[in-house]
């Protein structure tokens, strides 16, 4: 029942929080939709991280509260507190400022803490139609919404990119890790404290949001290794993850070794000249298909056979280059200092205004 909206149920005062830097191609539309959303927030903030556009202007025009913040980009975590130290309603909903909310959306958040007093966090999904229909957009896209929407309703981490929270829990767990200066896994990072301290945290997959962030490829590989594998390797090398382990579960570990076997072993075949060896390789690739057959699926209904085949090749390189990366981090930690990113839970720490809020 977590994921209806009742027309009938006892709300919670409600703010959104939006972190924002440079903005104007997809904030209008963020904007828009919270304005036609069906459950409207009792208060909307936004912390525009340094802007050099219009971003801070097109938020006060929607009637937000805006933060500013007149220095150099200081990154969505920074924002995100900022925007919770001043809030005064009960639950915080955090919406990226590249996503475009359906109208049932922050209705359906609401309902998981009204259905579950017990629930301290939730959080939806991306829906399967994103704005841009690049094929690195697509991919990167459509697979965040096939792990929501196949994911345990009982979470084990956090998203911020449309993700709830109860206001005291949050100042009391000590808000997002200011160490991470731009978007990174700041976000799961809290999931992760949340679920150590024994907060139930719920998937919410009904409660949909449109992303409209244009990506590319190399922006993707960047931030598929930079800003979430090596952190969140960190996490894990640091003992920190108690069982929330993502992409970690047995099947993505079949996955990423069948993803390697195709070309290792041709590779083999051709050095020591044991062509039967390649037949070997073949067989792991399409035991790689079969695996990931319903996310081809989900590739194929969007967007054709050539989004299909595309994107069969951006995981298999998903699944390649996040596996190296994790060995390497784990090598690294065991062998020199490890990362202080993530070892402790921070105060929360808020940038003022400037200027009073208008």
């Amino acid at each position: 029942m977590a994921g209806a909206a009742p027309q009938t149920m006892a709300k919670r005062t409600l703010t959104i929080v939006i972190p924002a830097y440079n903005a104007e191609a997809t904030l209008g539309d963020c904007l828009a939709a919270i304005a036609a959303s069906e459950r409207q927030p009792d208060e909307l903030i936004l912390y525009d991280d340094g802007s050099t556009d219009g971003t801070g202007d097109m938020a006060r025009a929607a009637g937000a509260v805006v933060l500013r913040n007149d220095g150099p980009p200081r990154g969505p975590a920074v924002g995100r507190n900022a925007g919770v130290a001043i809030a005064k309603s009960e639950l915080i909903i955090f919406v990226d400022a590249d996503v475009s909310i359906h109208p049932t959306a922050l209705g359906r958040l609401e309902a998981a803490f009204v259905y579950d007093p017990k629930i301290s966090a939730a959080f939806g999904s991306y829906d399967d139609r994103p704005r841009s229909q690049r094929s690195a957009a697509l991919y990167a896209n459509l697979r965040h919404h096939f792990v929501h929407q196949g994911g345990e309703r009982a979470a084990t981490t956090f998203w911020a990119g449309l993700g709830a929270i109860k206001a005291d829990v949050f100042r009391a767990i000590g808000g997002f890790d200011v160490r991470y200066a731009r978007p990174s896994i700041e976000d799961i990072e809290l999931g992760v404290r949340l679920n150590r301290a024994g907060h139930a945290i719920a998937l919410v997959p009904e409660a949909l949001g449109k992303h409209c962030k244009d990506w590319g490829k190399r922006q993707l590989w960047r931030t598929d290794i930079m800003s979430r594998a090596v952190p969140w390797t960190q996490l894990i090398a640091a003992g920190r993850t108690q069982g929330a382990e993502l992409n970690l579960v047995g099947t993505e570990r079949l996955k990423s070794v069948l993803a390697h076997l195709c070309w290792l072993l041709p590779l083999v075949a051709l050095v020591l000249n044991q062509h039967w060896l390649a037949g070997f390789g073949v067989l792991a690739g399409l035991a790689y298909v079969w695996l990931n057959r319903e996310f081809l699926a989900l590739l194929y209904r969007a967007g054709g056979l050539k989004t299909m085949i595309l994107g069969l090749g951006l995981h298999w390189m998903y699944h390649c280059y996040a596996s190296v990366t994790f060995a390497l981090v784990m090598l690294r930690q065991r062998f020199m200092a490890p990362s202080t990113v993530g070892n402790a839970a921070p105060a929360i720490n808020p940038m003022p205004p400037r200027a009073p809020p208008k």
